[in-house]
C-alpha cells in the first residue's frame, strides 16, 4: 500500500532542490571538489565557484581562461559572470576550465 500524493502543489524537497546545482569543475590542475559536487544557489555567478577552485587548487594565472560544459548539442562556453540559472545549467553541472584552445585562422 501506498500514500501517492499527485497534483497540487510539489514537495518541499523538491521545490528547494531546483534552487540548486551541483558542480564540479575540471582543470588542468585538478579537479575541485577533489571527488563529487559542491551544492550551490542556481542564483550564483560560475565566477564565485571557479574562485574557490583556483584558491583550493592553488592556481597562479588564470588570465584567458575559458569555462566550458558539454550539452547533448556539443561543447560550449558559459558566461562566468552570469548565474548558473542565467547560463541555462541545472542538475549536475560539470565544467571544463582552462587556458583558451584559442588558435584558427
Amino acid at each position: 500500500m501506498s500514500s501517492e500524493h499527485t497534483g497540487a502543489g510539489s514537495s518541499p524537497e523538491h521545490h528547494e532542490h531546483e534552487h540548486f546545482v551541483e558542480v564540479s569543475i575540471s582543470t588542468t590542475a585538478g579537479f575541485f571538489p577533489a571527488e563529487g559536487f559542491n551544492r550551490v544557489p542556481t542564483e550564483q555567478k560560475v565566477e564565485v565557484e571557479l574562485a574557490e577552485a583556483k584558491r583550493k587548487l592553488t592556481i597562479k594565472d588564470t588570465t584567458g581562461w575559458v569555462a566550458t560544459v558539454t550539452s547533448p548539442t556539443g561543447k560550449r562556453q558559459i558566461d562566468v559572470t552570469r548565474s548558473y540559472r542565467d547560463n541555462g545549467l541545472t542538475g549536475n553541472v560539470e565544467i571544463d576550465w582552462g587556458p583558451s584552445e584559442g588558435g584558427g585562422g
